[in-house]
């Protein structure tokens, strides 16, 4: 393998690899770059499928790319000083070659377990409209299940099968947003401004994500700065008060390829809702009401730059997000003057290349800082229990090592490493003293992850094992004397899982996985705020013990029927915290939950005519309270419909583009006791688009057709019918605007 100086290389090369029906990252797969004159270059693509080479400018190349179970693929590209991106497509095929035989992870996983992943793309204009946050993209996704408290940017949470906000870890470009204060992660605070897509795991979690997480992983990409000449803006609005707008370039300077994007959104959120004045069965008093205090505005600044080095590939990007936004209270309690205030700012630095003579090992290398203040302002007493004015902020900073290895005979092989220190700050501004404590959480983990190919290339089994030692402190801002108030909490995470995969056909694959994955409970659950809530240092983390299986259909041709997919799972946690009641108004969390959540999930695309698409996906589940307390036991768990179905209708005229969707989920309840039932909704949408050339494409869009009113966490109602516009501008070098991965 020859290594060029990175002085000397003026043309660079990236772009990814993807399973041609699928559409999902294919890692580890050779990537070969051959000249007769000066050589060949080789590369194995990382975990998200990509691969990078910087070559000789005014040079011819042949690319070959090589992986199990796949066609081996060929392509000539010839390159200037200018940067270029090719993505490669690989139709599925079993292939042996000659005295050598390339293993790779099978489509629709970025790791050796079988994972059930579902990816989104956010590269249409159909996502960009300013209707859609993102918990209404998620919420289309199979056994994902979102509340929230009201319009765009309002506070959202998301549950995978059944779990809770807190089961469920979310990231953005690898960064954990998951904070040890707890409460889960808020998506209404997550702008979709530059997300180029979103990957869902259910169940399985890839080794990169340190593969502890009971309910599933929620995986955030931004775009890469890859190179290509682009600009691109929108502007934005609809009901409500609705605006969005924002502008994002990329291009190339010398070595450096770069990426800039800007965005704002808001909304006044004064929708109207029946309002029962809270008389649920008394009806002569109910009346339409105006929603109030629900407004948000929101700002992102996002910059990533990028680098060959010494062989390898140097990356830095940033994220700037500040929101603004009220709180509106519950139903027909609604405040009129508190406000929560967020800022946050990311920064990681990653490196990723290859090692080795004949470049069969991938590295990558990455680390992060973090920083989010919260500030939240009741001097009304409208929201929380009593006056309050806080601002609590957290500071994190971790790393991580990867490497991912084709060994002959043991198939691929992920090793990682990682450590995070994490820094809550309370403050309180009107008082001087926090009821809340300083806390600081110190993690260390690592594990392995082994995907061994038996029979042939038709069967794979799959290992890996992960643990994580965590240590707590906390300190009480009011010392007495010299006293010291600090306390410390020491545990040990573990977890493994296992799983295998048979290709039954060229078409049919079945797979299925056991794991055990644990929760550590949060600083809130440790250490309490010395008021309503008591802390209980000894508790034990959650333990999630589950299993699924389904069979995959993915075509090894064109045909109607694009993807299929029907999975079984049955999920259990023991030790769930809970938080009991221990005086007249203290409550103390306690070890004393247990459920088990089991379902079947069902997702398709078919195009049954060439311009008609439909898809979408169906759960049925059984989420069951195992508590021992008699009025919970054998209820259903909160927020959890047993069905739920959504189905998207699709069509394309030439320019124009028309879409349906319809959402509907059964009756389920807000509480543990089943005494406050949600009762079931369906909700139609209505959109469409039409490109108007030059690059410009116009997009609408009208939610809640019906006006259907309903209402979603604890009570908090819901918009009714909305309708928005948005105007887009893309330019690429060298690329169709109107063109996007997976459709025609």
């Amino acid at each position: 393998m020859i290594l060029w100086s990175a002085p000397a290389l003026s043309a660079l090369l990236s772009g990814q690899v993807l399973d041609a029906e699928a559409r999902v990252p294919v890692p580890g797969a050779v990537v070969e770059a051959v000249n007769d004159t000066l050589g060949a270059r080789r590369t194995v693509t990382d975990t998200a499928g990509y691969y990078h080479f910087a070559l000789p400018s005014s040079s011819t190349w042949i690319l070959r790319v090589e992986a199990l179970g796949y066609e081996r693929l060929e392509s000539g590209v010839d390159l200037d000083e200018r940067p270029l991106r090719r993505d490669l497509v690989l139709r599925v095929q079993p292939l042996e070659m000659d005295a050598m035989l390339v293993r790779a992870r099978r489509p629709g996983s970025s790791s050796p377990v079988p994972a059930f992943v579902e990816q989104i793309s956010l590269d249409g204009a159909e996502h960009l409209q300013a209707g859609a946050g993102l918990p209404q993209i998620l919420e289309q996704a199979a056994g994902v299940s979102i509340r929230r408290q009201g319009g765009l940017g309002s506070f959202s949470t998301i549950s995978i099968r059944g779990s809770t906000a807190e089961q469920v870890q979310v990231y953005l470009d690898g960064v954990p947003l998951n904070q040890a204060t707890g409460g889960g992660v808020d998506l209404g605070d997550l702008p979709v401004g530059g997300i180029e897509s979103i990957e869902i795991y259910r169940g399985a979690v890839p080794a990169r994500f340190g593969g502890n997480s009971i309910g599933g992983v929620v995986h955030l990409r931004s775009r890469r700065a890859d190179g290509q000449t682009s600009a691109r803006a929108h502007v934005a609005g609809g009901s409500f008060g609705t605006r969005r707008a924002g502008a994002s370039a990329s291009g190339t300077v010398g070595v450096w390829q770069l990426l800039a994007l800007a965005e704002t959104e808001g909304s006044d959120n004064d929708f109207r809702f029946w309002d029962d004045n809270g008389t649920e069965y008394n009806r002569r008093d109910d009346e339409w009401a105006e929603r109030a205090n629900a407004d948000f505005q929101s700002v992102r600044g996002l910059a990533k730059v990028r680098r060959p080095w010494l062989g390898s590939t140097v990356q830095v990007h940033t994220a700037l997000d500040v929101n603004h936004r009220g709180i509106p209270g519950i139903g027909n309690y609604q405040s009129l003057d508190t406000r929560f205030d967020t800022w946050r700012h990311t920064t990681e630095v990653e490196a990723f290349g290859t090692v080795g003579a004949l470049g069969a090992a991938g590295y990558r290398l990455s680390g992060y800082h973090l920083i989010q203040s919260e500030e939240f302002t009741d001097l009304n007493d409208e929201v929380g229990a009593g006056t309050q004015h806080d601002r609590n902020r957290t500071h994190s900073l971790g790393g991580r090592g990867e490497l991912n290895a084709l060994v002959p005979g043991a198939g691929l092989v992920t090793l990682f490493a990682g450590w995070r220190r994490e820094r809550f700050d309370p403050e309180n501004l009107l008082e001087g003293a926090s009821l809340l404590m300083d806390s600081r959480r110190v993690g260390y983990r690592g594990g392995v992850e082994v995907g061994v190919p038996l029979r042939g290339d038709r069967l794979t089994l799959s290992a890996g094992g992960q643990a994580e030692a965590l240590h707590d402190r906390f300190r009480d801002q009011e010392i007495v004397a010299a006293q010291d108030t600090s306390r410390d909490n020491s545990e040990t995470l573990w977890g493994y899982r296992l799983g295998l995969r048979l290709r039954l056909t060229e078409s049919l694959t079945l797979q299925g996985h056991r794991g055990r994955y644990q929760r550590a409970p949060n600083f809130y659950e440790l250490f309490g705020d010395r008021g309503a809530v008591a802390g209980n240092v000894d508790l034990d983390s959650e333990t999630g013990r589950n299993w699924d299986t389904g069979i995959i259909y993915r075509p090894a041709s064109a045909g109607p029927v694009e993807q299929a997919e029907v999975a079984w799972y049955d999920n259990r946690t023991d030790d769930l915290i809970r938080f009991i009641q221990n005086s007249q108004r203290v409550s103390r969390p306690q070890n004393m939950g247990r459920t088990r959540t089991r379902g079947l999930e069902m997702r398709a695309q078919v195009r049954p005519l060439e311009r008609l698409r439909l898809a979408g996906n169906y759960v049925y589940q059984l989420p069951e309270n195992r508590s021992p307390y008699a009025y919970e036991r054998g209820n259903d768990l909160p927020n959890a419909p047993r069905h739920r179905l959504n189905l998207r209708t699709s069509t394309r005229l030439g320019r124009v583009s028309l879409y349906h969707e319809l959402s509907r989920e059964s009756r389920h309840y807000l509480d543990r006791a089943n005494l406050r039932p949600i009762p079931r909704r369906t909700v139609h949408g209505l959109g469409g688009s039409l490109a108007l050339g030059s690059g410009v494409r116009l997009s609408w869009e009208v939610r809640n057709l019906t006006d259907n009113q309903v209402a979603d966490l604890w009570g908090y109602p819901l918009p009714g019918r909305a309708a928005f516009a948005s105007l887009h501008y893309q330019m690429e070098h060298g690329t169709n605007p109107f063109t996007r991965r997976g459709d025609e």
